[in-house]
């Protein structure tokens, strides 16, 4: 029999369910789930913030082997190798069609037909889908990666979405050697960010948090700088001209926009939930020529590339220490009480 741990809905109702172990059928890939982690998103979806289709499985970032694959062409990794029973892997949350307008704009994950991970419903095929269960069940089409050997789960698991999701960030900043980067927020996807763009060789990082704890962190992840706001430390902040905003707060952004420098560009990713209007001066974007962009989720080849940053990172970096502690599917009451502590980042799980 397989466990899984349903959601029925906020606030926090989860529950231990058995079923028979999925088998897969043409092109379906079946995966046994070594670790899952539950992100922000999750958290929200527990507490009725973020409202999803219930009953449903949740975690979409997830990491397992491969136990058996269903009849027809062998699907390929990401880096076109062919993809083998016992290959530790993860893979995207969305799956993209590759023809829809959303996907031929090179946009898969608005793709309109797609399937995602951690937010189906528990219905036919698709039970399979959350990583909070000792199975899932890959649709065709999933674009899979392997893992590199020697990384911990405490790192590769958030891979397919936090770490992922700051490459495509970074990605759509622009190239950040000798610029001056201000990151706003420190939670999982700043502190990521900070470890990445130093490893890709920015020349200075600022980190804006109002938590001590959060900016000791981000210090230890490789920013030069970290304060609580933007008008504390030695004086007002140099002007910036690259800036990653991962709080979603309007107050970050009115504050952050007075920092950017000419020619600066910035890239908002935490900004996911409904929040009251902003506003700021369209003609100091013209005359500063500042480039505004918003990122949401990632494509598969920010996949790839979260992975290989993670391998040059190396499994000592204490970027795989952020996630934890780790919980059985059992035991998730006290994982979910845990999670609610403001100094845990990731609430991991292990099925067995």
């Amino acid at each position: 029999m397989a466990q899984a741990l349903l959601f029925d809905g906020p606030p926090a109702r989860l529950r231990l369910v058995e079923q028979p172990r999925p088998e897969p059928r043409l092109s379906e890939v079946l995966v046994r789930v070594e670790a899952a982690t539950l992100c922000g998103s999750d958290l929200h979806t527990l507490a009725g913030k973020r409202l999803v289709e219930t009953p449903t499985v949740l975690g979409h970032e997830t990491i397992g082997r491969v136990e058996e694959i269903g009849p027809g062409y062998p699907p390929r990794c990401l880096g076109g190798e062919i993809l083998h029973v016992g290959d530790r892997i993860t893979w995207a949350v969305v799956v993209h069609c590759g023809a829809c307008v959303p996907c031929l704009r090179e946009l898969p994950q608005k793709c309109i037909r797609s399937v995602k991970y951690g937010h189906e419903p528990w219905i036919d095929r698709r039970m399979w889908t959350g990583g909070l269960a000792t199975w899932n069940l890959l649709a065709p089409g999933t674009s899979i990666a392997r893992l590199p050997t020697g990384l911990p789960a405490g790192m590769t698991t958030p891979a397919s979405c936090a770490t992922a999701t700051i490459c495509a960030a970074l990605e759509a900043l622009g190239p950040i050697s000798n610029r001056h980067l201000l990151i706003t927020g420190a939670g999982m996807l700043g502190l990521t960010a900070t470890a990445l763009a130093r490893r890709m060789g920015t020349g200075s990082i600022t980190m804006v948090d109002p938590i001590p704890w959060r900016c000791e962190k981000a210090l230890l992840m490789g920013a030069n700088r970290a304060i609580g706001a933007f008008s504390s430390g030695a004086g007002k902040l140099e002007p910036v001209d690259a800036w990653l905003e991962l709080s979603g707060t309007n107050t970050a952004w009115e504050s952050g926009f007075d920092m950017l420098a000419v020619g600066a560009s910035v890239v908002l990713v935490g900004a996911v939930f409904p929040a009251p209007d902003t506003c700021f001066n369209l003609e100091r974007v013209v005359r500063r020529m500042i480039t505004i962009r918003g990122v949401h989720n990632y494509a598969p080849r920010h996949l790839s590339m979260a992975l290989g940053l993670l391998e040059k990172l190396g499994s000592a970096h204490p970027l795989g220490g952020l996630t934890g502690p780790w919980f059985t599917l059992a035991n998730h009451a006290e994982a979910l009480k845990v999670a609610a502590d403001p100094q845990v980042l990731r609430v991991g799980f292990r099925p067995e």
